[in-house]
């Protein structure tokens, strides 16, 4: 994104300074019944997975995927794009509502490996200014897109205070996998794992309560993504050559 864009997307934040203002009082109400109590104690004998879902808001899905994590008393991470955002705040403001967690999936979802330091830092604020006001504060999360990275991607991340964060396993539900193929994952994750999912596609929906489920049973609540001080191996169960550290886990919310 080049910096012209940036101003006018920040300059379009700030001319619906007042509706946002107003949404974020709408959202303040609807946060107590909206968040249901999320699980934990001796819910989570097992520790903590963290379901994260990426490439929204979707105006049907994403909503459809909140009450399913609100139903079971459950919360996730939602990587947003700034530009799906910004034409969708009511998405976000409902997200931020049910007690879950919006991150930064930079503005149009480009190859961040493949541009520039300036242009990563436009990326990464232009989206932080969207979704700032939406219902919650200012993201502090970051997942870049298809988890490419490179040593300027972090540099950005870490001079804007945002955690870089990958995922311990990918649902491939981009690749046409069903709600019962997206088990496997559920099945292999260990406490301090975070599991990837996009919220833009009906069988992921109708993957999360199966996926919840799995988890009560094994005795894992879903959990919130944190910083580590521990960087943790990414991709889990791919053997190819360029699997990544990232700095994040699942741990209570």
């Amino acid at each position: 994104m080049h910096s012209a864009r940036v101003w006018q997307v920040m300059f379009a934040v700030m001319v619906a300074a007042s509706p946002v203002v107003v949404a974020d009082g709408v959202a303040a109400v609807r946060e107590t019944s909206l968040a249901a109590p999320v699980r934990s104690g001796d819910a989570c004998p097992n520790g903590h997975v963290a379901l994260t879902f990426d490439d929204g808001p979707d105006p049907v899905t994403t909503p459809q995927i909140v009450a399913a994590l609100r139903d079971h008393g459950s919360r996730a991470t939602f990587f947003m794009i700034g530009a799906d955002a910004q034409a969708r705040p009511d998405t976000v403001i409902l997200t931020r509502a049910a007690g879950n967690e919006v991150g930064n999936h930079t503005y149009d979802h480009p190859f961040l490996d493949e541009q520039t330091e300036q242009q990563i830092t436009d990326e990464l604020t232009a989206t932080t200014a969207i979704l700032t006001g939406m219902g919650g504060p200012a993201p502090t999360l970051f997942r870049p897109p298809y988890g490419r990275s490179s040593d300027a991607v972090e540099r950005v991340a870490r001079r804007l205070g945002l955690t870089f964060v990958l995922w311990s396993y990918d649902s491939d539900d981009y690749e046409e996998a069903t709600p019962e193929d997206m088990l496997d994952q559920a099945e292999k994750a260990r406490d301090g794992d975070i599991l990837l999912y996009h919220d833009r596609y009906q069988s992921t929906v109708d993957a999360v309560p199966l996926v919840l489920d799995v988890l009560d049973r094994r005795g894992i609540c879903a959990g919130r993504v944190v910083p580590s001080t521990t960087p943790r191996q990414a991709w889990l169960d791919y053997d190819g050559p360029d699997k990544t550290y990232f700095d994040a886990v699942a741990g209570p919310w």
